[in-house]
């Protein structure tokens, strides 16, 4: 489980940014909360702003960070590191970035961090919480200056030469099977994810190929469940993935674009799903089929949500999407954060941040205050800053769609058409 994520000087989040998942004391929805020993996390969060507010750059950090990780072994010596800091102001160009995260996995709780510029690793550290307060496994500082405990010098000692200044030490020494580290990463190698509308589509193709590679049903039986639950009139569908020569395409391709694939010996994948829709016709049900790409958009991405959310609540991962409520129902949307919101269905402790513009989504029938973030970006300096909804007390009654835009707790565009001459 996520606990706490904090970025520093990472596109527009010029000063130190927290968004946090534990919780306060509030004891509203109570039963929605997901715990670590004495500590309860939120299952979901919200994050409201205006356009270019910096939303999406919060989705950046944490997809940036994630991926740093997973691909530093990756990485060639002296490869530059892929980070963007604040670039509005002569100070912050030059200064270094920090990712920070707190999170449990397979019951133990890490604090892990990283200081970092386009060149180098400048520090770099882990703990693990054996008791309320952090105890160090490892700490890196002056890109190659390291520190260990009694206990992890043995073993992480000898690694330390294995790494490069643009590599992380937690994957590098994970990579030379380090069992002090192994945990540590392996959270953000399986258990996090971000997702867009760029990678949704192709995921899912992957995911019904290893479902149907292996025999496996209950992807498709989720996916059924989730499209009834929306209340869309589709009856059944049936999934192929049909290897063809590119002239045997169920479909007519241009033939520029049939001589430019042949040309290219490109071997051909068609992904190919059809959706059963029951009719009267005539006074009697009949049944036909539409391609997956004559769905409505709406349709389309309850399909791409399907793996995602089936794999997060069957593995307690979390999951963080970007416009989650593009082309669905505020009804739908609501439906699936409720799925992380009934202990019911989540039953593994997975977790849903997600970024969106729909207000009907603001209401305390749903979340706790601490669920709710704004994302608030100062036209004069360009720096952006995340709060929550909870730094306003605003009372159980109180309406938050109408304070919201009302602008009581700021994030909302001024619009003026005013002076636009038409």
């Amino acid at each position: 489980m996520l606990i706490q994520f904090a970025v520093t000087n990472f596109l527009s989040f010029r000063d130190e940014m927290v968004l946090s998942l534990d919780t306060n004391k509030d004891d509203s929805h109570s039963e929605i909360l997901l715990s670590y020993k004495n500590e309860r996390i939120l299952p979901s969060v919200a994050i409201y702003g205006a356009n270019a507010a910096g939303k999406s750059n919060l989705h950046k950090a944490l997809t940036a960070a994630i991926i740093m990780i997973r691909n530093s072994n990756n990485l060639q010596v002296d490869q530059p590191l892929m980070v963007t800091p604040f670039l509005l102001d002569e100070k912050s160009r030059f200064e270094k970035t920090k990712f920070d995260f707190i999170y449990t996995n397979n019951g133990i709780k890490y604090q892990y961090g990283f200081v970092l510029d386009a060149q180098h690793v400048w520090e770099e550290y882990l703990y693990e919480y054996k008791s309320t307060k952090p105890s160090m496994i490892f700490e890196r500082s002056d890109i190659n200056k390291y520190k260990f405990t009694a206990r992890s010098k043995p073993q992480l000692s000898k690694i330390v030469d294995k790494n490069t200044s643009n590599k992380l030490f937690l994957a590098t020494a994970t990579s030379w099977n380090s069992d002090l580290t192994r945990n540590a990463y392996m959270w953000f190698s399986n258990m996090i994810d971000t997702y867009d509308s760029s990678n949704l589509e192709d995921l899912m193709f992957r995911e019904f190929d290893r479902h149907q590679k292996d025999k496996d049903d209950s992807l498709n039986e989720f996916m059924l469940h989730l499209l009834k639950k929306a209340d869309i009139n589709i009856s059944n569908f049936n999934y192929k993935n049909i290897k063809q020569e590119t002239d045997q395409f169920p479909f007519v391709l241009p033939p520029e674009m049939k001589g430019l694939m042949n040309q290219m010996g490109l071997d051909v994948k068609q992904h190919r799903i059809i959706t059963a829709h029951q009719v009267i016709e005539d006074g009697e049900k009949r049944e036909y089929g539409l391609n997956y790409f004559d769905e409505s958009n709406g349709t389309k991405r309850l399909f791409t949500y399907g793996p995602v959310l089936k794999n997060a609540l069957e593995n307690g991962r979390t999951i963080i999407i970007d416009e989650m409520d593009n082309a669905l129902h505020p009804a739908m949307t609501k439906s699936l954060i409720e799925m992380f919101q009934n202990p019911n269905i989540n039953r593994h402790n997975a977790q849903l941040i997600f970024n969106t513009h729909e207000i009907s989504l603001l209401d305390l029938n749903l979340f706790r205050r601490d669920q709710i973030y704004f994302v608030e970006k100062n036209n004069q300096t360009g720096v952006s800053d995340l709060y929550s909804l909870d730094e306003f007390s605003p009372r159980k009654s109180e309406n938050i769609q109408k304070g919201y835009l009302q602008g009581r707790y700021g994030a909302i565009p001024v619009v003026n058409l005013e002076d636009i001459e038409w």
